[in-house]
This record gives structure tokens, sequence and C-alpha cells, in this order.
């Protein structure tokens, strides 16, 4: 799909020190003036490091336009916005979160999705290092402290919940068809996993829970969800905190063992984290939200948002973990605001999240309900696939 805009005033041919090669940037309908112009533009925090530390300083060098940013948890940035706090660009790590929130109050009425990421399991202290295929046991042995984000503030906190509610469906459930697809219709494959699942969890196993003795039923796909976010919890062996930023330094102070995050914060933050032999996810792409081809989305969507009173974002279906801009209706500076959207989204944005390890959607989806996006847009971006929900909030 060719890159065009609305108009092309000035082409800049520049040679970017990525593995990309050669970047070809416009200039969006608006040359640059002699005034200094300022963009203030809210990013989830796992962002920080690629938008932060590598692509808002390139764009300021390519356009002369600079950047004030704010990093935090994309649910609370909504709100800021919804709230009356100006902002020119939104970038949320949860699709989900711009027509929740935004559209409603009509704060927003497009959003561009131009990026996945994966759940990926975290640790510093390498006494702690994941060395056998049966991670949940790591995750709820006793003693263990767990980092997770609150999923009321942050989309990480609610995709961690989505994710080990989705390791019990496919450790223990062979009747499911994309369990037999997961695991290629190898019974033999399965049952390891099941037997693992089931002698750590089952009613035979050495797990205790509050007032209800030791074990879980068998094959009881909740498991590792009710010990995590309520036995562990009560316990005071998982520690939520506000944005997924933070479990950095929850996981150098000793706080915490692991912590539920995103796969890019791994490389970002210099964290270790739970891998196969080939250097790749050790989460199944069936159970890590990293995935958007049609079986991955229509499984992850038999799990649901809901967790625990204290980390509640509500009861809505599952969905992959997508990144997605818009430009807030109040914003008054969306003109110059296409110009960082248009580079985010195309070879210069691309190649840095690549760099950073997230998955850089190459013809980026457009999702405007209102058919208000605007034209520059046009010719770089594709309709959503009709599979593939433009929210984790949405029934499709």
């Amino acid at each position: 799909m060719q890159n065009r805009v609305i108009v092309a005033v000035l082409v800049i041919v520049l040679v970017v020190g990525l593995s990309a090669g050669i970047t070809t940037g416009y200039y969006l309908g608006h040359a640059s003036s002699s005034k200094t112009e300022t963009l203030a533009v809210f990013a989830a925090g796992s962002t920080t490091s690629v938008l932060g530390n590598s692509f808002y300083p390139q764009f300021t060098n390519l356009t002369g336009i600079k950047v004030d940013p704010t990093f935090a948890g994309s649910v609370s940035g909504a709100s800021e916005i919804d709230s009356g706090i100006p902002f020119d660009v939104f970038i949320s790590a949860a699709a989900g979160v711009i027509p929740q929130y935004m559209f409603p109050n009509k704060t927003a009425n497009w959003m561009v999705i131009f990026a996945s990421n994966e759940m990926a399991i975290t640790w510093l202290n390498s006494s702690f290092s994941i060395t056998n295929p049966y991670w949940f046991e790591n995750l709820t042995a006793a003693g263990i402290k767990v980092g997770v984000s609150n999923a009321s503030l942050d989309p990480s906190g609610f995709q961690a919940i989505e994710m080990v509610k989705l390791a019990g469906i496919l450790y223990t459930n062979w009747t499911n068809p994309y369990v037999k697809y997961a695991f290629n219709n190898d019974t033999k494959l399965f049952n390891t996993y099941n037997e693992a699942w089931n002698s750590w969890f089952g009613p035979n196993g050495n797990l205790v829970r509050d007032g209800l003795g030791t074990g879980y039923p068998l094959n009881y796909s909740m498991a590792l969800y009710y010990q995590l976010f309520n036995y562990s919890y009560r316990h005071g062996n998982l520690i939520p905190t506000t944005e997924e930023f933070g479990l950095k330094d929850y996981l150098k102070s000793g706080s915490v063992d692991y912590a539920l995050t995103y796969k890019s914060q791994a490389l970002n933050q210099k964290l270790e984290y739970y891998q196969k032999g080939n250097g790749i996810n050790g989460l199944s792409s069936w159970i890590n939200l990293g995935n958007i081809s049609k079986s991955e989305v229509t499984f992850y969507s038999e799990v649901t948002t809901a967790g625990p009173a204290y980390s509640n974002i509500g009861d809505f279906p599952g969905g992959p973990i997508l990144y997605s801009a818009t430009i807030p209706t109040s914003s008054k500076n969306a003109q110059v605001a296409q110009q960082l959207i248009y580079y985010l989204i195309t070879s210069l944005g691309s190649s840095m999240l690549r760099s950073s390890d997230f998955n850089p959607i190459s013809d980026p989806f457009i999702y405007s309900p209102s058919s208000l996006a605007p034209s520059f847009l046009n010719g770089i971006t594709q309709q959503v696939p009709n599979y593939l929900p433009t929210s984790s909030y949405e029934e499709v």
C-alpha cells in the first residue's frame, strides 16, 4: 500500500541509524513556521523508552516540532482528557480504551491501530529464572511475589488477567477446537501440560485456598487466576501498581520476584523474561495476546477482562494487545498533531517500534464509526478486519 497524504509540500529523504535504512517523511499540508510549535502528547507508560528516548527526539529533529510528553496508564490518560485536561495526541496500549472512554464523551471520534505487543513473565534476580515449561508453578509457589498493574488504571493489568484465564483453558480443555489447534492435535503434548496443571492445582496438589482447603477441582481452568488474584493477593504476594512502567522498580527492590508485563518492556528495561530455547516468548501466542490472526483472536475472546474488586475494569471480551492513537477533539494543534501520527505509523515509527520488540502493523487499521477520521490517513491505513475487535470492550 503506497504512502500518500492530502498535501505533500515537502519531502525529506533521510538516512536514520536503524535497520530500516531509508525512511521518507512528509509534511502534511503544513509548512514549518518560524514559531516553535509544541505538542502535548499522552502515551502509554510502556512506550516510554521507544517514544521518549527514540521517536520523539527524531521527530523533533525532522520537523522542528517539540513534544511535551506524559507517560502513564492509558485508562487514566483517557479519563484525564475526558475531564478537560488538554492533550494534542493520545496513544493507548489498548485500542479499546479510546472507543470505550472517549467516543461516548466525544473527546475523540477515530483511532488508528498501529502495533501489537505480547504479555511476558519478567524477572531480574536470576534465582527466579524459569527453566521448565510449567511456568504457572513459578508464579504460584509458596512465598513468591508477583507484580502486576491495576486493571482499572492500566491495560496491562486486565491483559494479565486475560492471559492467566486463557492459560487455564489451553491446559485443561481438550474439547475446545482451538486448544486442539494450538497443540496441533497432539494429545500427548497436551496431556503433559494437563497433567502438570492438575498435579499442581488439583485436589491432590500442595496449594492451599483461603477457607477451602487444599487444591481445586480437576481441570479447573480458573485455578491460576484465583490463586494469583485471590489467594496470593490476600497473603500479600500479588502486588498491584498503577502502571506497568513502574514494575521494574518493584523487581529491583525485591518487592516482587516476577512481573507480568509486556515483552517490549523486557527489552527496553533490560529485564529477563520467560523464553523458549529458540529465543521466542515462552508464553504461547494462544495466551500472550500478541497475535492478530483470526483463530487466536477468536480464542482470546473466550475470556473476559473481569478482575477482582480491587483491580477491575469491567466484564468485557478479551482481545489482542493493540496500540492505537488519536487526536482529541479538544486539540488546538490538530494539523500539527497529524504530522506526529503520520511519522509514528509509517516507516520511521515502525522501525523504532520493531527495534523495541513491538510488532508494528504494516498497514495500520483505521476505526471511525462516525467517518470523521482525517483524510491524511487515506492510503496509508486499511479498515479493521471484521474478525478483529476494535475494542476489547465490544462484541464482534
